[in-house]
């Protein structure tokens, strides 16, 4: 076996109009970028033509696992998709837990850059050295979980990992996703489309060939094993595990962050909380834990029905999105609906968060009368009806009617109707939100200034919704902030300082695969930059501080940046909240009457623009921001197309 430690630098270039397949070694990048999101920006950024599209034979797609995933590093399993994506028409990037990545280091490889169109349906077949690109027309047209099923037949082995589209990313619906092994998915911004548009089924990968070990072994492993403990006492760690994320729910209720009706309220009504409760579906139907290599917490439930409509359903749990997106957003009172549609989109290949908003919206312009049965292929949209959910979902999969508007998501769809509706879009950057921006104004400004478009993992503070108390020493640490500034949601000071550190943190997360839930992101007792500093220099041999890595994500967000700069329109304007959240009071619940307050807001972005060296005018970088982190090229493209700050 062949032992080349986390990190090999090696990844496979995969042209499906050629079918030629070739190494390339890009270990002298990691010091700047890492791997996993980090370095998969730079490449997009520097490969794609500014003419690009993301359904273009042209557009490229990154499958990458950071110098973590394999090792004992808490929440080692991530990995990542990245793209120009078809949401926003700009920089998309979606992260999973996944087995795919360990298979892939084990097989010597850091990552995939596929580019180019199958002429056929195909999918990938990864095996040491034997990389194949195979006849996928067996499995184009079935599900992502009868799909793999079928491979783990062909194949002879059980024991398979895949990553693979249903027919959502078969037909290009933009919010399709791409599901691992049948029951997780890369969920926003529309990866499994531009799978779709290149006639890619599947990935599929068996690794053997090299060991996984850190270089300072000793080091790392005491690093490791502290951040494990740390973790495994907690609290968090224990709700997490026995409920996963929807551990959650009844919190978000009792501060008013859960939205009712495509965003109408922002509390449950009081005899709905009780009956879609996700927490008692857990207690009533759950048969087992599921987690993945390296993770603490093991937050995945297995579970089975027993009883009510969908009796005899064996399936994953939900993430919590479903509750937040779908049953609440939709006013759905069935509670055990959440693991039939969960298990749906995931069969589909369907991103959650953008059925929920685009059906939200949908229903909203029903209900006041914006749109017609005339529109909708003769379908009543009434709040709560799940077998019109199933059906619209349906609709949208195969782009059918009323469906192939919806599938566009919900920004694209009120283009296509007019008459008002767009101010019931709820959006950022055309990808639509789950986040509750007027409950907490961190959570607000971190989802608006998303380079992916309205997302709460790129940035945004969890812990203004967190029910324990941060102290004013690890906040000032950490933040620069006091615990009060960082917690306290209706507060507008110190949100930027607060929004720049999680950047910084899940960037970091991103590139070496490392899943957010075991940082500071989720409990302050978790693992930091320093710790996370720590065990990427004794895994690969090479120091690093808690400043190189700040340096290294702001040089990831900043080519981030520049990529929207390059293929979108989005500016300042972008980065604001939606107009209702702009214009309405919170209606109901614990923060009743409370509205954002519009100058405010706008002084706090002033700030995060300051902080990071943009024009507080246009949003566009500097040169001398630019320069800083060693992109003096990329400055010199803004600059030609007239998009570098004056």
């Amino acid at each position: 076996m062949n032992n080349r430690f986390c990190y090999t630098g090696i990844m496979i270039r995969i042209n499906l109009t050629s079918g030629k397949i070739m190494e390339e070694d890009y270990s002298n990048e990691f010091n700047e970028w890492l791997g996993g999101s980090g370095l998969a920006v730079k490449l997009l950024y520097e490969e794609l033509p500014d003419w690009a599209t993301p359904f273009e034979p042209i557009n490229k797609l990154i499958i990458s696992s950071g110098a973590l995933i394999g090792t004992l590093a808490p929440g080692s399993c991530k990995m990542n998709i990245s793209t120009l994506g078809p949401m926003t028409g700009g920089w998309a990037t979606g992260s999973s837990d996944s087995f795919i990545g360990r298979e892939l280091k084990l097989a010597g490889y850091d990552g995939l850059i596929i580019e180019g169109c199958s002429h056929k349906p195909c999918y990938i077949w990864v095996s040491d050295d034997n990389i194949e690109i195979r006849d996928a027309s067996n499995i184009w047209g079935k599900d992502t979980s009868e799909g793999l099923d079928i491979l783990r037949s062909e194949l002879s082995d059980s024991s398979l990992h895949a990553l693979m589209i249903g027919k959502a990313g078969e037909n290009m619906v933009r919010g399709a996703c791409v599901i691992d092994d049948k029951y997780r998915a890369f969920g926003r911004c529309g990866t499994g489309a531009v799978f779709g548009s290149k006639n890619l089924k599947a990935l599929v990968c068996k690794g053997s060939k090299q060991s996984i070990m850190p270089i300072h072994s000793d080091r790392f492993l005491k690093k490791a094993n502290e951040c494990r403990k740390r973790i495994i006492k907690s609290k968090t760690a224990d709700e997490m595990g026995k409920m996963g994320t929807s551990c959650s729910y009844r919190y978000r209720q009792e501060i008013g962050a859960i939205a009712y009706k495509n965003f109408q309220g922002y509390q449950l009504p009081e005899e709905l909380v009780d009956r879609i409760d996700p927490v008692k579906l857990i207690d009533k139907y759950s048969v087992s834990r599921r987690g993945f290599p390296g993770c603490p917490i093991c937050c995945g439930r297995m579970m089975q029905v027993t009883s009510g409509p969908y009796k005899g359903l064996k399936t994953m749990m939900n993430q919590y999105e479903v509750v937040g997106s779908i049953m609440s957003k939709l006013a759905v009172e069935e509670a055990s609906f959440m693991l039939m549609v969960n298990d749906v989109c995931s069969k589909y290949g369907l991103d959650v968060d953008m059925i929920g908003g685009t059906i939200g919206w949908a229903m909203e312009c029903y209900q006041r009368g914006i749109i017609t049965k005339d529109d909708t292929d003769g379908i009543e949209l009434n709040w709560g009806d799940e077998k019109v959910i199933l059906t619209l979902i349906d609709k949208i999969v195969n782009r059918d009617g009323f469906g192939n508007i919806l599938a566009e998501g919900c920004a694209r769809a009120a283009d296509i109707i007019g008459r008002g509706s767009n101010y019931y879009a709820m959006h950022i950057k055309k990808q639509d939100l789950y986040e509750m921006m007027r409950s907490s104004n961190g959570v607000c400004l971190g989802t608006a200034v998303s380079t992916r478009g309205g997302t709460h993992t790129t940035g945004t503070p969890c812990c203004e919704q967190s029910s324990t108390k941060i102290e004013d020493e690890t906040a000032y640490k950490l933040f620069g902030i006091s615990g009060n500034l960082a917690q306290n949601p209706e507060e507008y000071d110190g949100k930027p300082e607060l929004i720049r550190y999680y950047e910084v943190l899940t960037r970091i997360c991103n590139s070496l695969g490392i899943c957010i839930f075991n940082t500071v992101w989720l409990d302050m007792e978790f693992m930091n930059i320093e710790d996370l500093a720590e065990l990427l220099s004794a895994a690969v041999g090479t120091e690093f501080t808690t400043s190189d890595l700040e340096e290294i994500a702001m040089r990831q967000l900043n080519m981030e940046k520049a990529f929207n700069l390059r293929f979108t329109q989005y500016n300042r304007k972008d980065d604001l909240p939606t107009k209702r959240d702009c214009n309405e009071a919170i209606p109901d619940g614990f923060r009743k009457g409370w509205k954002l307050d519009m100058e405010k807001y706008n002084n706090m972005l002033d700030k995060y623009y300051e902080i990071h060296g943009w024009d507080k005018y246009t949003s566009f970088p500097s040169r001398e921001t630019l320069n800083k982190y060693g992109l003096n090229y990329v400055a010199d493209d803004l600059e030609g197309i007239g998009k570098l700050m004056r």
